[in-house]
């Protein structure tokens, strides 16, 4: 039946994206070469980052791809292992700002690095779907034999029940924008998850308090991070700390 569920999340019919002013003319190069650290969400590597990398090289930055293995140990493992050497190892250079970018369960770990970690040279943050508030998903199937093996303890901890550990982290205090989707042809999924979602996670469960900005993209889960109209709000964010918000 939980085979079926994953299925059912990885299908569907052709997105849709709204059409936003082109943006373009108005992305600086990024002299400095400031860091722009990538993270992925569950079950991906970095290979699902690399858009993202290739579009944030163009621009000037210097991009730091990570793969971690996002099922096979605790989100505090994932970040002491495979995100905080990283840091520690571009830290020193004192003069570039360190901004990050998520997609997914990648946003948790940055919030949970931020939280036990200080960066003097930190930048800016956007998120791609981050299940801020917990997956309402994991809610049907968490404590499944299939669930803990497909996800790992990291998954376990994706929970919207407040002794989760995404309920247990707060507040950001970092300058931090969100990108959510809200598109999602799945009618089971779509019945599953309450409220507008992208197919795995909800509008509402992307936000947290202490956010500096919010945009709304007509896009599903998976393909938020490797298209070119969110990647363009991603640096003019990492530029001017807001998204450029339109009507209509």
């Amino acid at each position: 039946m939980w085979g079926v569920l994953v299925i059912l999340l990885l299908i569907g019919c052709r997105s849709k994206i709204h059409t936003i002013p082109d943006i373009e003319t108005q992305l600086e190069r990024n002299k400095r070469q400031d860091y722009v650290v990538l993270l992925h969400g569950m079950w991906r590597n970095a290979r699902a980052m690399e858009p993202a990398r290739e579009y944030l090289s163009a621009k000037g930055y210097q991009v730091i791809n990570i793969s971690y293995p996002s099922t096979q140990y605790p989100i505090e493992i994932l970040v002491q292992q495979y995100l905080h050497p990283v840091i520690e190892q571009i830290q020193p250079n004192g003069k570039q700002k360190i901004h990050f970018v998520t997609h997914s369960m990648g946003g948790i770990l940055v919030r949970y690095y931020l939280k036990h970690y200080q960066v003097p040279e930190l930048g800016r943050v956007v998120m791609l779907s981050p299940p801020n508030q917990g997956v309402e998903l994991t809610d049907w199937v968490s404590g499944t034999d299939w669930f803990e093996e497909m996800t790992g303890p990291s998954g376990q901890q994706l929970r919207t029940d407040e002794t989760s550990l995404v309920k247990q982290l707060g507040a950001v205090d970092f300058e931090l924008g969100v990108i959510a989707g809200d598109y999602n042809p799945n009618w089971i999924t779509s019945w599953l998850i309450p409220g507008p979602d992208d197919g795995v996670v909800s509008v509402k469960s992307t936000k947290v308090e202490g956010m500096k900005d919010f945009i709304l993209v007509s896009e599903r889960h998976y393909r938020l991070r490797r298209r070119k109209p969110v990647l363009q709000q991603v640096v003019y964010f990492l530029q001017h700390g807001q998204f450029l918000h339109f009507s209509g």
